[in-house]
């Protein structure tokens, strides 16, 4: 919307500009469009003859353009749309909670739900409460009424209970989606988690006791008779 309000603006003001800028250089010529305009209007269009096609047709433009500037109107000056819940807790205190938030929480309770293929919720907010419209596709074979119930009874209980939002109206709209049944998914279980291996402890090493290298004596041969040398006379003596 405000892009179009740009658009819009821009557009008058370049028409504006252009209308001003040529009544300041040629101000005879628009004064003479101006005087022969009513003229040349009630000659082209006969307004006395209402049966007239041309008649019909300025009036359909007219009245076009009035419902258009009026539709323009209403949205400019309408109050804008509130994009918070305010929410009281047990101590006094007050907390807005976006509307955004909520509707995220319900799209994914609720497309949790067997047989529902998508869900769409709309949450507008009142100052201290909201009112919820779901858009549902659901399974073809599914009871209607009690998915219903139980699309309003958890969309309850996510806002009330753990939101802490009061809830006023709650519309469930809801469409025939795909013929095969949509089950709810089975939490998948994280993998244990690996425990680190125990570090070993360093034992000590026994070594062996080595074989101690005994010296090796030299062994002496005996000494025999051929190898005794005669004694000196002057020793013995």
């Amino acid at each position: 919307m405000n892009l179009f309000n740009r658009v819009v603006i821009v557009i008058l003001l370049v028409a504006l500009l252009a209308a001003t800028s040529l009544s300041l250089l040629a101000p005879r010529t628009v004064l003479d469009i101006l005087r022969n305009a009513p003229d040349q209007i009630e000659a082209t269009i006969p307004f006395y003859n209402i049966l007239s096609g041309a008649y019909w047709a300025y009036l359909g433009v007219g009245l076009g353009i009035i419902v258009l500037f009026g539709l323009l109107l209403w949205l400019e000056l309408r109050p804008p749309r509130r994009s918070t819940v305010e929410v009281s807790d047990a101590e006094g205190y007050k907390v807005r909670v976006s509307v955004k938030s909520i509707t995220q929480r319900l799209q994914t309770a609720l497309g949790g739900l067997a047989d529902v293929s998508r869900v769409k919720p709309k949450v507008i907010s009142r100052g201290k409460k909201v009112d919820v419209t779901l858009d549902v596709q659901v399974h073809p074979a599914v009871d209607l009424p009690l998915k219903t119930d139980e699309i309003t009874q958890v969309t309850r209980e996510v806002i009330q209970e753990r939101m802490g939002i009061s809830v006023g109206k709650v519309r469930v709209k809801m469409q025939d989606g795909p013929d095969r049944p949509r089950a709810v998914p089975e939490p998948e279980l994280p993998p244990p988690p690996e425990l680190p291996e125990p570090d070993q402890p360093v034992l000590p090493v026994e070594l062996e006791p080595t074989a101690q290298i005994e010296p090796e004596y030299l062994i002496q041969e005996p000494v025999g008779e051929d190898s005794l040398e005669p004694l000196d006379a002057s020793a013995e003596a």
